[in-house]
């Protein structure tokens, strides 16, 4: 009998005027810029002194895997892995085991 019973205006007005104090801090908010960061540039260059510094790592070692070769030398492992299948395929090293994530080389 009879519905849902009216909110008094008084509620209705506070409730609006919250709304619009919430809009007021949100705005105030919404000015400050965010710094854009810059990406670091990840390019890899392997210069002559990076190659012969590999080759002493290589001399004194028996087997050598990318990521033993990237610590050794504070280079990324992809540096590494590029470095390693490049003196494979001049035949410095010899690739002996390889998987999905690490391959493993020998010197001859």
């Amino acid at each position: 009998m009879g519905g849902a019973s009216k909110k008094p205006i008084s509620n209705i007005e506070r409730r609006m005027k919250r709304e619009v104090e919430e809009k007021e801090k949100k705005e105030k908010k919404a000015p400050a810029t965010k710094s854009v960061k810059e990406k670091p540039n990840k390019t890899v260059t392997i210069d002559p002194g990076v190659i012969s510094r590999v080759a002493d790592e290589i001399k004194k070692e028996n087997v050598i895997t990318p990521y033993m070769l990237a610590t050794r030398l504070s280079i990324s492992v992809s540096a590494a892995r590029k470095l390693l299948s490049d003196l494979s395929s001049q035949g410095e090293v010899k690739l002996v085991s390889k998987n999905r994530r690490v391959a493993i080389y020998t010197t001859k």
